[in-house]
């Protein structure tokens, strides 16, 4: 996660420096960070007749919404699987504790866990400044970079890296952004980012499309499912079945539980090498 990170801020960098095409390639390369709305979307309530998806789980439901307006295909795709009945009776396979919790693939032959058949059925990346790996967002998975297969994850928190020190990191590479309205919005975001809690070692990693909104005391507990050194889940919890419905005005909404609502330490330091190295 730390090189993931690293390769973030890098890019963070190279937001500011224009015609840059030397930093890792992440999808925060291509954001327009002043039309970028400092509403957060995910940190607000579903609206009425919004698409959900309901997760049946062994340690409880989860209820996330789906962003089809910013990740069509991705969106699309998943539907189409919830509605083949594909996630019904599967593994959690893939945890990081206290981090994210990997589903949605299976079993091959060799005993691999994969997400498709064939690479014909992998699916583009799509990047958007309006969604991040928040705490409870919904992602899509792949091992091929910059691309997303049947496989999925829900981000809890990262608080090896996201320390005040890693935001102010971030803060200070986005210093040289010459336009007053990119470099305020960017700072916002960091700082968002700090108090919500997330993985935003995954921001223009993967696609973003869905986010919790109740039960985020089943994403925490499933984040802490027993893991293996290859990140593997020791315990057998399953998803019993997934379904897809619409959010109905006066629905129950779980309070979003941030991780720092005080927001950064008014001492935090302006750098720190830790949080970055590999």
């Amino acid at each position: 996660m730390k090189k993931i990170f690293a390769a973030v801020l890098a890019a963070v960098t190279a937001v500011t420096l224009a015609g840059c095409s030397a930093s890792p390639p992440n999808g925060m390369l291509s954001y327009d960070f002043k039309t970028m709305s400092m509403d957060f979307v995910q940190l607000s309530p579903p609206k009425d007749g919004d698409t959900i998806a309901v997760f049946d789980t062994d340690y409880g439901e989860i209820r996330v919404v789906l962003y089809e307006e910013y990740a069509p295909v991705k969106v699309r795709s998943f539907i189409e699987k919830v509605n083949e009945g594909a996630y019904n009776n599967t593994e959690i396979k893939g945890v990081r504790n206290d981090t994210f919790f990997l589903a949605g693939g299976y079993e091959n032959s060799k005993g691999q866990y994969i997400g498709r058949d064939s690479d014909s059925e992998l699916l583009a990346n799509e990047y958007t400044p309006e969604l991040w790996p928040f705490r409870g967002s919904l992602l899509g998975y792949s091992e091929r970079s910059g691309y997303s297969d049947a496989r999925w994850f829900m981000c809890w928190d990262d608080k090896e890296n996201l320390t005040a020190d890693a935001v102010n990191e971030l803060k200070s590479g986005a210093s040289a952004v010459q336009d007053e309205l990119q470099r305020s919005n960017m700072l916002a975001l960091f700082d968002k980012f700090y108090e919500a809690g997330g993985v935003f070692g995954m921001a223009g990693e993967c696609t973003i499309f869905g986010q919790t909104y109740l039960g985020f005391d089943v994403v925490e507990k499933l984040s802490h499912i027993p893991e293996d050194e290859n990140g593997m889940a020791t315990t057998k919890v399953m998803i019993k079945n997934v379904t897809i419905s619409q959010f109905k005005d006066g629905d129950k909404v779980d309070e979003f539980p941030l991780a720092h609502p005080e927001g950064l330490p008014e001492n935090s330091e302006e750098n720190s090498s830790d949080t970055q190295s590999e």
